[in-house]
């Protein structure tokens, strides 16, 4: 490929096609939180959805015609730009990521989404082409995955004599695969941790159908509501209940199913989707960090999913991140990532808990909201004495937090181990870590307890992991244990 290509015409299209949806939603948007009466009415809105559409076809059309690439021994090539020409250029070496995207408008055309990130690629991709055949997609991929073979065999001593048998046996170790079962991912529907972002969205659409209905009508309605039963009201409330978690049952369905895996050596491809495909290939080599997270659900039935930080590829509905194993039993964990991540396998007892001193900490940051809100039922409502159990849940919740909470490491791995809601444990490799910095409160100084935080490369300008309350010891410890020069003396 040593010629300047354009991706296929039907980018276009696609491009008019996404617009149009992302229109769709804002016209959702305004009719949830809209009012009727606004300054200009339908009719001002129909004009301007309108310019809007044609405005992102004539752009459509410019931005296909005026993008190139090309496609080098050592580097990839893009030039774009009408009136703000732009040509960059990207090393082979510093990629990593390529994600192949299948989305329902790409399908419609039989074409695919291919999307390259490097380092510090910011909140887009460094190289996105929205329509091009699976065929040149994935020749581009195999063409950017290959390896120059004879850097690595420059490194090594030929006078050191290899064993075929333990060489034989590395080779097996370099190749993986894991298929995510159908009850495994009827689980990871079922016990998602999205149900909370759907029911707001459903009831946000109900608290706006009066506007749809006659007055009349909605008299009548509302006139029922007021006069029904607590049973009748308890109904309604387990109905959005159950139409928040059935959306949040078909998407993760959509989302994670044929969900697979495939260690090649150094390269991880993930695939993945019902209606929109993606394939994912991460370099192990690039992954900064590894998540174990345990929402409230799967904890009591010994799941958990994995996610993996780094310089590339994540994603935002995953918190920047990207999902390396969407469920799988606690217990499995290790297993799986002694076989794809090796290096981030590690041992149950390695954590160490926090000093005594830290459990009065948490129970009264815990509960500190809901002392006020209870205040506040208290004096307004009837009976509102009542509302006093919620700090002291909330306070039990904050001695859940310190009992989960810990931090240790081993030679090469920092691992802290908290809560919020979820639980969460993270792995970090000791030459991943940017920064390691310490803060002290006033109120943490009287019990010389410590906050650490952990900064490291993610997809955007990085992540930080935090650990609050921990001893003098345990921060003593953890900076000779990443200072080179503490372990240069040592």
């Amino acid at each position: 490929m040593i010629k300047w290509k354009k991706q296929h015409s039907a980018a276009i299209f696609i491009s008019f096609l996404n617009n149009l949806k992302e229109m769709i939603i804002s016209i959702i948007a305004v009719f949830i939180f809209g009012q009727s009466s606004q300054a200009g009415g339908s009719l001002f809105y129909t004009i301007f959805f309108a310019l809007i559409l044609v405005f992102s076809l004539g752009s459509g059309i410019i931005r296909w015609a005026t993008f190139e690439y090309q496609l080098l021994d050592n580097e990839l090539q893009i030039k774009q730009g009408l009136i703000f020409k732009k040509h960059r250029y990207i090393r082979k070496e510093r990629i990593q990521s390529i994600d192949i995207n299948a989305k329902l408008i790409q399908r419609l055309f039989q074409l695919v989404e291919i999307r390259i990130e490097t380092a510090g690629g910011g909140t887009e991709p460094e190289f996105r082409i929205i329509a091009l055949k699976r065929r040149e997609a994935e020749l581009i991929k195999e063409e950017l995955l290959v390896r120059k073979s004879n850097l690595n065999n420059g490194d090594q001593d030929h006078s050191e004599v290899i064993n075929e048998e333990s060489l034989l046996e590395e080779n097996k170790k370099q190749f993986y695969t894991w298929n995510l079962s159908f009850k495994r991912l009827l689980i990871s529907a079922i016990t998602s941790s999205g149900l909370g972002l759907a029911i707001t969205f459903v009831a946000a659409v109900i608290s706006q159908l009066p506007q749809l209905l006659p007055n009349t009508i909605y008299e009548r309605v509302l006139g029922l509501f007021i006069h029904s039963s607590i049973l009748l009201i308890s109904f309604f409330v387990v109905l959005i209940l159950f139409i928040g978690w059935l959306i949040t049952l078909i998407s993760s369905l959509l989302k994670y199913g044929q969900f697979h895996i495939k260690k090649d050596k150094d390269d991880i491809h993930i695939s993945r989707g019902i209606l929109e495909k993606r394939q994912l290939t991460l370099s192990a080599k690039r992954i900064t960090a590894v998540r174990v997270v345990q929402n409230l659900l799967r904890q009591p039935l010994g799941y958990a999913a994995v996610y993996v930080e780094s310089a590339g590829g994540g994603r935002k509905e995953e918190d920047l991140s990207t999902i390396l194993i969407p469920i799988c039993k606690k217990s499995e964990v290790n297993s799986i990532l002694n076989n794809l991540l090796p290096q981030f396998s590690i041992k149950e007892n390695e954590y160490k808990s926090l000093p005594k001193e830290s459990v009065r900490r948490y129970m009264i940051k815990a509960s500190i909201p809901f002392i006020f809100l209870a205040i506040l039922m208290t004096y307004f409502i009837p009976y509102g004495w009542i509302s006093f159990i919620l700090p002291l849940g909330a306070a039990g919740i904050g001695f859940w937090q310190y009992i989960d909470a810990g931090i240790g490491n081993n030679d090469e791995m920092l691992l802290i181990k908290s809560r919020m809601i979820s639980l969460t444990e993270v792995i970090v490799p000791r030459k991943r870590i940017q920064a390691m910095t310490t803060s002290q409160t006033i109120l943490q100084k009287v019990d010389h307890l410590y906050t650490v935080q952990v900064s490291i490369i993610s997809s955007i300008v990085g992540k930080t992991f935090s650990l609050r309350h921990i001893s003098k010891n345990q921060i003593e410890n953890l900076f000779l244990w990443y200072s080179y020069e503490c372990r240069k003396h040592r």
